[in-house]
C-alpha cells in the first residue's frame, strides 16, 4: 500500500492533465485549457522527477521556451545566474510567490554573458523542497502585474500541506567534481479552526566541476641569451611548452619545465556555495460573518560562494613576485543574503471579496578578495580584502476588490479593481581602502619595472567611495480587470493598468484576451498587449571602476584593463553620449489553440514581442589604435588608469517572433499508468533598430559601435532558437521510472575580434564551424570570427520505489550519455599562438553548461 502522500501525487497525474491555475487572471482560477493565454503548472512530482535542486535547472529541464546558460565569471554570478523565457531578458519576466511580487536581486549583471545589463531575479534563493508547484504564464501580463512582465510570470506556489517529510541527496558528475549534498526538513501543522502553517529548512553544499585545460602560455620571464636579463612574456599558447617561440630570441626560464599546468586555472559552470534557507507559509481563518483571513509566508537565506577570476601569471606587471613567485588565481568570495515577508488578510464585504498584503524583501550581495593583491601597494599589499556590498528592497503594498455580476450574459461579469504601492531602494557600499586605492609603487621588476600596475585588488577591484550611493524611488498604480463568457462559447478578458514612477514619469496599459470554443474538446484562444519594463535601479545608478579582461581592439587576445561602468547621469557618461534611461515599451500578440480529449491534453500558440528601447549595457569604448584621447579624457576628469568606459543605454528595439507546441498524453495500463510529453519551442529575436555611436564618441575617434557585433550577436544568436523536449514517465504501485531528451538548438557566438586572414585560416583547422564578417572596429581587411555551437541531445533518467508507506528510493542521472557542448575554437597545432580561448574549452553560451553526466541518490521520507 502507498502512502497517503504518494498516493495523492499518483491520483492527481492519473485523475487529470488540465491543472488548475492562479496565474493570468486576477478575476478567478482557471485550468490550462480553459485558460484565454498559454500557462504551464508543473507539479511537485514534476518538479522532483526532474532531479534537479534549483529552480531554474528545473525549469529549462521542462519548459523548451525556458533557457539557463552557465557562465563562469566571477561577481554575482555565482549566485544569481541570469534565466531567460522566450529568448528574452531575464528582467523581462516578472516572479511572484504565492501571487506576490517578489524582490529582485541587488546584483546587475556587467559581465559578458547572457542577460548582460539585466537585473534579475533570485530563482534559486527559493529552495525547490518548498514548492507545491510552479506557474509559467507564457505570455505579456504587465497590464496585470506592473513592470517587467514582458516575456511572461513565474508564479511559485509554496507548499501548505501537513505532515513532516525529509529528504537528503547526494550526487557528482562522472568526469569529477560537481559533488552536491543537499538536505531538506518539511514539516506542516493544521489549526483546529482550519487553515495551518508549513515550515521548509533546506541545505545545499556544491562544489564545482573544473573543466579547464592546462595553461600552456610562457609563465615566468624569458632570459636573454647574451645580457641575462628578463624579457617580457608572450601572450601566445603553447610558449610555455615549446610549441609556440617565447619571443624576443629568449631563452625559456627553467622552471617552464616543473610548473603543474593543469593546476593553474579551474573552469567551471558553476561555483563553490553552500546555502542555507528557511521558508514558511501560513494562513489561518479568522471566523465571524465576514469569511475573515489572515496569512504570511517569507523566507530567509544565506548562500556563500566561491569563484576564481584570471590567472595572473608569475611574469605579468600586475603580480608582485616577492609575494606570488609563480603567479596567483585570485579567489571572489561572495556572499548573497534573502530576505521576504508578507502578510495580508482577506474577506468579504457583502458580495465584495477583497484582500490587503504587504510584502517587503531584499537582497544583499557583499564581496571579498583574497589569494590577490594590489600590486600599487607592492610588497607590504594584503593577499585578502573586503571588496564593498551592493543592496536592493522592495516594498509593496497592494488592495485589491472583486465581484461578480449577473448582467444577463452565459455567465456572471467578474470584476477585478486593485491599487498598489511599491517603494524600490538600491545601495552601493565601498570596500576597505587597500582594496581600490593606487598606492604609490609602480612594477618593481622586470621588462615593464616603473611602469603602472593595475590598480586594486586583482580580480575584484574594491568598491570606491565615488562610486557609493543609496537611491530610491516609489511608484502608485492603479488596475482593473473584468472577464466574462460573452455566449456558450465565448470568453472575454480585458486588463487596465496606470502606474506612476517617481522617476521617469507614468505609463498605462492595456490587455484583451479571448478563447472560443469550437467543441470536441478544441478552442483557439488569442491575445493582445502592451507593457513595459522600468529601468532598475541599479541600471540608473551603478557605478564600478574594476580590472576586467577584454579583447584588445588590435590584436584580439585579451588584455587585463581598468573599465569604468558609469552611471548614465555621471559626469563621465554624459560626456561620452550617455542619455537618460527611458522605459521599454513592449508590444505582445499571441494566438493559439488547444486541444484536449481524454487522456490528451495539448496546445499550440505563435507569438510576436515587439520591444522598443530595450535597454543593454553599452560596448567597451576605448581609444583607437594609437591614441589616449579617452583615457586623457578620462584622466582629466578624476579617473585615472582607465582605459575602457561604458554606460547603459537604450541601445535598441527588438521583434522576437516564435511557435510553442506541447503536448501531454495518458495512458492507463495493467501495469500502471504511462505519461507522454512532448514540447517544442522556435523562438528567433532580431535587432529592428540599433543607436547609432554618440557624436561625443565619433569625436574621439572611437569606431566601436555604441551596440558591438559581441552584444548584438549575442542578443540574436546567444540562445538556442529551438529546443525540443521528448519524455516519459511510468507509475505503478511501488515503482516508478522516467526518461527524458531535451535537444538544445544552435547557439552562436562572437569568439575573437578583428582577426587576420592568416589567423582565420588556421581557426579551419579545427572541428568548430564559423562564420566570419568583415571587422568593424579594427584593421581594415581583418575580420570578426562567430563560433557555431552545434545542436545537442541531452538525456535524463530517474528510478523510483517505494520501500514502505514512508520511505522512498530515487536513482538518477541528469545527461546520463555524458554530452559536451561544442568545444570552442581552437588553432590546431598551436604554432600561432592564435588560440583564441586557451585553458577554455567551452562557451559560457552553452544552455546546458559542461560538466558532464551527474549521477545522483535521493531518498525521501513522509508521515
Amino acid at each position: 500500500m502507498l502512502s497517503p502522500a504518494f498516493a495523492a501525487a499518483q491520483e492527481a497525474e492519473v485523475a487529470t492533465l488540465d491543472r488548475v491555475t492562479v496565474t493570468g487572471s486576477r478575476t478567478q482560477p482557471r485550468t490550462v485549457l480553459t485558460s484565454p493565454v498559454p500557462i504551464d503548472v508543473l507539479s511537485a512530482e514534476d518538479i522532483r522527477r526532474s532531479g534537479h535542486t534549483d529552480i531554474s535547472k528545473v525549469l529549462q529541464s521542462l519548459l523548451p521556451s525556458f533557457n539557463f546558460p552557465h557562465p563562469t565569471t566571477p561577481d554575482g554570478n555565482t549566485h544569481i545566474r541570469s534565466a531567460t523565457l522566450r529568448g528574452l531578458s531575464p528582467d523581462q519576466t516578472l516572479v511572484l510567490v504565492n501571487g506576490k511580487r517578489r524582490h529582485t536581486s541587488a546584483w546587475v549583471n556587467t559581465g559578458g554573458t547572457v542577460g548582460k545589463g539585466a537585473v534579475s531575479t533570485d530563482l534559486n534563493a527559493i529552495p525547490v523542497s518548498a514548492i507545491e508547484r510552479i506557474e509559467v504564464l507564457r505570455d505579456g501580463a504587465s497590464a496585470q502585474y506592473g513592470s517587467d512582465a514582458i516575456a511572461g510570470v513565474v508564479n511559485i506556489v509554496l507548499r501548505h500541506d501537513a505532515g513532516f517529510e525529509g529528504v537528503a541527496s547526494h550526487g557528482r558528475t562522472r568526469d569529477g567534481g560537481g559533488d552536491t549534498s543537499k538536505a531538506s526538513l518539511n514539516a506542516g501543522f493544521g489549526f483546529p479552526e482550519g487553515g495551518g502553517v508549513h515550515f521548509t529548512v533546506d541545505y545545499r553544499d556544491r562544489e564545482a566541476a573544473d573543466r579547464a585545460l592546462p595553461d600552456t602560455r610562457q609563465q615566468y620571464f624569458g632570459i636573454h641569451p647574451v645580457t641575462g636579463l628578463p624579457v617580457a612574456l608572450s601572450g601566445s599558447y603553447g610558449s610555455g611548452t615549446g610549441l609556440a617561440p617565447i619571443g624576443g630570441g629568449a631563452l625559456a626560464d627553467p622552471r617552464e619545465a616543473t610548473i603543474d599546468r593543469g593546476a593553474l586555472w579551474r573552469f567551471a559552470d558553476s561555483a563553490d556555495t553552500v546555502e542555507r534557507t528557511v521558508f514558511g507559509n501560513l494562513d489561518k481563518p479568522l471566523g465571524g460573518g465576514h469569511e475573515l483571513q489572515v496569512y504570511a509566508f517569507g523566507g530567509y537565506g544565506i548562500s556563500d560562494g566561491s569563484s576564481n577570476a584570471s590567472l595572473r601569471r608569475s611574469g605579468q606587471p600586475e603580480n608582485v613576485r616577492a609575494i606570488y613567485p609563480d603567479g596567483f588565481l585570485p579567489w571572489v568570495d561572495t556572499t548573497s543574503t534573502n530576505h521576504s515577508l508578507a502578510a495580508g488578510i482577506k474577506g468579504r464585504a457583502g458580495d465584495w471579496r477583497w484582500d490587503l498584503s504587504t510584502v517587503h524583501g531584499g537582497n544583499e550581495l557583499e564581496y571579498r578578495t583574497r589569494n590577490t593583491l594590489n600590486a600599487t601597494l607592492g610588497t607590504a599589499s594584503p593577499t585578502a580584502f573586503y571588496n564593498g556590498a551592493l543592496e536592493s528592497s522592495q516594498w509593496t503594498t497592494n488592495l485589491d476588490f472583486a465581484n461578480s455580476f449577473e448582467i444577463g450574459w452565459s455567465a456572471p461579469l467578474q470584476l477585478v479593481l486593485g491599487a498598489e504601492y511599491r517603494r524600490d531602494s538600491y545601495g552601493i557600499s565601498p570596500g576597505e581602502e587597500a582594496s581600490y586605492v593606487w598606492g604609490p609603487y609602480r612594477v618593481l621588476d622586470g621588462p615593464a619595472a616603473g611602469s603602472v600596475p593595475t590598480i586594486g585588488s586583482q580580480g575584484f577591484a574594491g568598491i570606491q567611495p565615488g562610486d557609493a550611493g543609496d537611491y530610491s524611488r516609489h511608484n502608485v498604480a492603479a488596475y482593473a480587470e473584468v472577464e466574462s463568457e460573452l455566449g456558450e462559447r465565448l470568453l472575454a478578458s480585458l486588463a487596465l493598468r496606470f502606474e506612476d514612477y517617481s522617476d521617469f514619469g507614468n505609463t498605462t496599459n492595456g490587455k484583451l484576451a479571448l478563447r472560443y470554443a469550437l467543441g470536441g474538446g478544441v478552442a483557439l484562444r488569442a491575445s493582445a498587449s502592451s507593457g513595459f519594463h522600468a529601468p532598475a535601479l541599479a541600471q540608473q545608478y551603478f557605478s564600478s571602476t574594476s580590472s576586467r579582461t577584454l579583447n584588445n581592439v588590435v590584436t584580439g587576445l585579451p588584455e587585463y584593463v581598468l573599465v569604468r561602468t558609469a552611471p548614465v547621469d555621471s559626469v563621465e557618461a554624459r560626456a561620452l553620449g550617455a542619455r537618460p534611461l527611458e522605459p521599454e515599451e513592449a508590444r505582445n500578440y499571441t494566438a493559439g489553440l488547444t486541444w484536449g480529449w481524454r487522456g490528451l491534453v495539448a496546445s499550440v500558440d505563435v507569438y510576436r514581442i515587439d520591444i522598443d528601447d530595450r535597454i543593454f549595457l553599452s560596448s567597451n569604448f576605448v581609444d583607437a589604435a594609437g591614441s589616449t584621447a579617452i583615457r586623457d579624457y578620462l584622466a582629466a576628469l578624476g579617473s585615472p588608469g582607465v582605459t575602457s568606459v561604458r554606460y547603459f543605454s537604450n541601445a535598441a528595439d527588438t521583434r522576437t517572433s516564435g511557435v510553442d507546441v506541447s503536448a501531454r498524453y495518458l495512458w492507463e495500463l495493467d501495469a500502471g499508468s504511462l505519461t507522454a510529453t512532448a514540447a517544442w519551442n522556435r523562438n528567433e529575436t532580431e535587432l529592428t533598430r540599433v543607436a547609432s555611436t554618440p557624436a561625443e564618441l565619433t569625436a574621439l575617434g572611437v569606431r566601436t559601435p555604441l551596440f558591438d557585433v559581441i552584444e548584438r550577436t549575442r542578443v540574436e544568436r546567444g540562445q538556442p532558437r529551438d529546443n525540443l523536449i521528448l519524455a516519459l514517465a511510468w507509475n505503478a504501485r511501488r515503482w516508478g521510472a522516467g526518461l527524458s531528451g531535451h535537444r538544445y538548438g544552435e547557439v552562436r557566438g562572437v569568439a575573437a575580434t578583428n582577426q587576420s586572414a592568416a589567423n582565420v585560416a588556421r581557426f579551419g583547422e579545427g572541428s568548430t564551424r564559423f562564420v566570419t564578417r568583415p571587422t568593424e572596429a579594427g584593421t581594415a581587411g581583418n575580420f570578426d570570427v562567430i563560433q557555431i555551437l552545434e545542436p545537442k541531445w541531452v538525456a535524463d533518467v530517474d528510478v523510483h520505489f517505494d520501500v514502505s508507506d514512508h520511505l522512498r528510493l530515487v536513482l538518477g542521472a541528469n545527461n546520463v550519455f555524458n554530452t559536451y557542448p561544442t568545444r570552442n575554437i581552437a588553432t590546431t597545432p598551436q604554432v600561432s599562438g592564435a588560440d583564441t580561448f586557451g585553458v577554455f574549452p567551452y562557451s559560457e553560451l552553452s544552455p546546458f553548461g559542461w560538466s558532464g553526466a551527474y549521477y545522483y541518490a535521493r531518498i525521501e521520507t513522509r508521515f
